[in-house]
């Protein structure tokens, strides 16, 4: 019986270098928990399995910081906009960052198992050249491995590793999927496939890019002493954040004393609401020349609701 290849080929000493570095080495036993093979591919001899399950170790390194990123954003997208509908996360973002969230919202909804390398090791490289969608997010992943633009403070980490186990840039998949498509009978009667999928995967790193920058400033906003309540959401979905002075500090000034108020500012209050409530009767009387119906004007005015006082601005 034929034995069924990985539709890669990464070259030995890309390989190697991979081996040396101890974050991959690290991610690589962590994955060898979940080794199963299918029906089909369990018949492959040791040596193809193991090839398999490389190249599996290495889509999920590429593809699990930007499900780790998409994670963190709608947590902060959520507490931002006091929302838990996910139709409308993508409000807290703007120009490419939308874009990129939307199209990381739709493709992880469907696929979020293929990103994690949950299953056959081998159904998940196959299924790597399954759509356009696939391979697009492949090669963005891969352009963002190699990234300079992203700082280490705002790059995702990847979720199984220590931050001092950083894994090495991977652009090793990027010749071995160009060759993968021309050998694949789907894909290889278009020639400019290659460049179209190059370069919507490029607007999509930027993307990515631009929506790591805003979760920055969103996380800035969220922390921000006026909007203290979305912490709870965040840790929901496991993000926390260091305690500083500064946060004690707030937190020392939320619960203290309570101050009274004096005879001047009471009197001051009691200006504003007289007054609010002279323009409500203004607005009324207007409402009722007009034969606005009875109803509407107690649930837009609210009146009935207030007692008669002794006026402070009438004798």
């Amino acid at each position: 019986m034929e034995q069924l290849q990985s539709p890669f080929a990464i070259p030995h000493e890309d390989i190697e270098a991979l081996n040396e570095s101890d974050g991959f080495c690290m991610l690589r036993s962590y994955l060898a928990r979940n080794a199963g093979f299918c029906h089909d591919h369990s018949q492959c001899d040791e040596q193809i399995r193991e090839t398999w399950m490389l190249h599996r170790d290495i889509l999920h390194a590429l593809l699990m910081p930007v499900v780790t990123l998409f994670r963190r954003a709608s947590a902060l997208a959520e507490a931002a906009l006091c929302t838990h509908r996910s139709e409308d996360l993508e409000l807290a973002f703007a120009g490419e960052a939308r874009g990129a969230f939307l199209c990381l919202q739709c493709f992880l909804t469907e696929e979020e198992d293929w990103c994690r390398g949950i299953g056959c090791p081998a159904c998940v490289v196959s299924a790597t050249l399954s759509t356009e969608s696939h391979i697009r997010l492949t090669i963005a992943a891969s352009l963002l491995s190699t990234a300079s633009i992203a700082s280490p403070a705002s790059t995702p980490q990847h979720e199984e590793l220590p931050n001092n186990r950083a894994l090495p840039p991977l652009p090793h998949i990027l010749p071995a999927l160009r060759t993968a498509l021309a050998a694949d009978p789907f894909w290889s009667d278009d020639s400019d496939m290659w460049p179209y999928l190059l370069s919507r995967a490029t607007q999509l790193s930027a993307g990515i890019q631009s929506l790591i920058a805003e979760c920055t400033n969103l996380e800035s906003l969220v922390m921000s002493p006026i909007s203290a309540r979305p912490t709870h959401a965040l840790q929901k979905r496991g993000i926390t954040f260091p305690i500083t002075p500064f946060a004690n500090a707030i937190q020392a000034e939320e619960k203290g004393v309570k101050l009274r108020k004096s005879k001047l500012a009471k009197r001051q209050l009691r200006l504003k609401d007289e007054e609010i409530e002279l323009m409500r009767r203004v607005a009324l009387q207007c409402w009722v020349q007009a034969k606005v119906p009875k109803q509407v004007r107690v649930e837009v005015l609210g009146t009935g609701k207030l007692t008669r006082a002794r006026s402070l601005t009438c004798p």
